[in-house]
């Protein structure tokens, strides 16, 4: 959530570089944005609400700069209320949450704030602070002590050139090159500039300066070594290219991530195996597209391995952390590697010495480094909202690994599980192109003035079924509900009137039956499957993928929201009151 960017070096063009990198941000999700530039030691804001990917402005010369994307919290969405603040001394961005900023807002007098904001209680907290002879490093350190909750801010002092960072929960990267230094919330800031980055670790600081960066330790201000890591991802993959947004480009790049997923070698997948096998029971901890993965995952095991996993979504986990110890297994699945409630989680279990297997898209991300084995699906960037190639890399990854899990009663089952997905990811390769994807838009086009949709699924298409009415709900607008084929009698078919779109997810005998059931009441079916049967009206074929049915299941409801998106004159990257990368509660 929200997207903080900076720079400090040479270049006389600061400001337009943070303006052009906030727009790269602009998929974390926001409602006004600001720019602070230093210019001859001075510093000037800029704040707007409003979208940002409009706005042209020469921000003129400047070596310094820092800015910031805002989703209201904390206040509604004024101009006062976006960030940066300025309070004395100070300029600041902010993520997080400071969940005691009124009672510290009371001991600096209510009356000297002008917004409503968290935020600005952490610039006068600071400021307040180097009124008392302390040096901004040590200013900062004595206020993270007050603050309760997680963060990433990043400050400007007066008079003093340079900026300083600090983390607690939130994500902070830098991007480094020889005479500037970059600070972000996500690498596609700064990756036309650079790829070698450092990662700020939880209670971590930094100062920069031109190409200095000085790490220290946010509570004890001991130095800190960092080594630079050279990030493998491609300027191609954070461009739209040829296509009009970024989720069909990510749709269409299906084709080649899933086979990218599964591309680990076995001693890597034998420690995620060894680790699931020496646990005394398992959990999956996921939100939204993630775990709605994780439940097609849990059927993988269950139909593969014959591993029974616990699947829960991580913001309702409290109620079942009693369970967690030294002989737990929490695999957690995240696009970013950043979710705030996934997070918790696991600092928690690890704190009771539980073993953490992580899946993520992002190598060096906080719940990457927090695991004792990470596996990466390695999709590339996805910046689109509505998650697409990292969801189908996610699963694809669990099918392979549930195989590896069953090596053991079934040698060659590791072999076996590369087959399938590979034989799926070249079916897909087919399935994938201008033709079909016309095809779901004429469908689409047949249903766009439908204000409820209804999905059913069976089996591992049963979270797939959930998953499809997440995508058509994110992207379109339009209510829509997933169900379990079987439940369809024990409540859901009072629902089903004539018109009503129900997409069906599969072929098997029993859930053609309840297809039936549902066009018996007029329900217009939409089948999802590899045969054609009669009781659909339309049909989106898929190919028979052996057990890997739920990932190429997914493909057409992607393109299904997409053009229902597009037909309505919506932003299919950018949904309203969402964002990528939820790093907050």
């Amino acid at each position: 959530m929200c997207g903080i960017f900076a720079i400090s070096g040479e270049r006389e063009t600061a400001g337009n570089i943070v303006l052009k990198g906030l727009k790269k941000l602009e998929y974390r999700g926001y409602d006004s944005w600001g720019i602070a530039i230093r210019d001859a030691g001075k510093i000037s804001i800029e704040k707007q609400i409003g979208k940002i990917s409009g706005v042209k402005k020469d921000f003129g010369k400047s070596t310094e700069s820092m800015g910031h994307t805002r989703w209201a919290t904390h206040g509604g969405v004024t101009n006062e209320n976006a960030h940066p603040h300025k309070f004395g001394k100070i300029t600041l961005v902010h993520n997080g949450i400071f969940e005691n900023f009124l009672e510290v807002k009371k001991e600096i007098g209510a009356e000297k704030f002008k917004s409503e904001t968290d935020t600005e209680v952490i610039a006068a907290l600071l400021d307040e602070l180097l009124e008392t002879g302390l040096e901004p490093d040590e200013a900062i350190r004595e206020a993270a002590k007050k603050i309760v909750g997680r963060f990433a801010i990043l400050v400007m002092v007066e008079g003093i050139p340079g900026l300083f960072a600090a983390r607690r929960g939130s994500p902070l990267i830098l991007g480094r090159g020889k005479t500037e230094t970059f600070i972000a919330s996500d690498i596609p800031a700064f990756l036309e500039y650079t790829n070698t980055v450092n990662y700020l670790d939880d209670n971590e600081m930094v100062y920069i300066s031109g190409g200095t960066a000085i790490f220290s330790n946010l509570k004890t201000g001991d130095p800190i070594t960092k080594r630079d890591i050279t990030v493998n991802w491609k300027i191609e993959e954070a461009e739209k290219g040829e296509f009009e947004h970024f989720m069909i480009k990510e749709i269409f790049d299906q084709k080649d991530t899933i086979a990218r997923a599964i591309n680990h070698d076995d001693e890597l997948l034998k420690k995620a195996v060894k680790l699931l096998q020496e646990s005394n029971g398992a959990y999956f901890i996921a939100c939204g597209t993630a775990h709605k993965v994780t439940s097609a995952a849990e059927y993988f095991f269950a139909e593969i391995s014959g591993r029974k996993i616990n699947v829960v979504p991580a913001g309702e986990m409290p109620s079942f952390e009693k369970f967690v110890n030294e002989e737990t297994a929490l695999i957690a699945i995240s696009q970013s590697g950043e979710t705030a409630d996934v997070l918790e989680i696991l600092e928690r279990g690890k704190k009771v010495g539980a073993k953490i297997l992580a899946i993520t898209n992002v190598e060096t991300s906080s719940v990457a480094r927090i695991a004792d084995v990470h596996l990466p699906i390695q999709a590339g960037v996805e910046k689109a909202v509505a998650s697409t190639k990292a969801a189908t890399a996610q699963m694809a990854l669990c099918f392979l690994l549930a195989y590896a899990d069953a090596e053991n009663i079934r040698p060659g089952s590791i072999n076996r599980g590369r087959e399938i997905l590979r034989s799926t990811a070249s079916s897909i390769n087919d399935l994938l192109n201008p033709r079909y994807a016309e095809y779901v838009e004429a469908i689409a086009e047949k249903i766009v003035d439908r204000r409820n949709m209804f999905i059913i699924g069976r089996g591992a298409l049963y979270p797939m079924a959930l998953e499809s009415a997440i995508k058509i709900q994110e992207v379109s607008y339009i209510h829509a509900q997933g169900f379990a084929a079987g439940e369809l009698k024990h409540g859901p078919i009072a629902l089903i009137e004539k018109r009503v779109p129900c997409l069906v997810l599969g072929d098997d005998s029993e859930t053609i039956s309840n297809a039936m059931e549902l066009k018996a009441r007029g329900a217009r079916i939409i089948g999802i499957a590899p045969t054609r049967a009669d009781v659909f009206d339309e049909w989106l074929r898929v190919p028979d993928c052996n057990g890997a049915q739920a990932i190429a299941s997914i493909i057409p409801v992607q393109l299904l929201a997409y053009h229902l998106a597009i037909l309505k004159g919506l932003d299919p990257d950018m949904p309203r009151n969402l964002a990528k990368s939820v790093t907050v509660k």
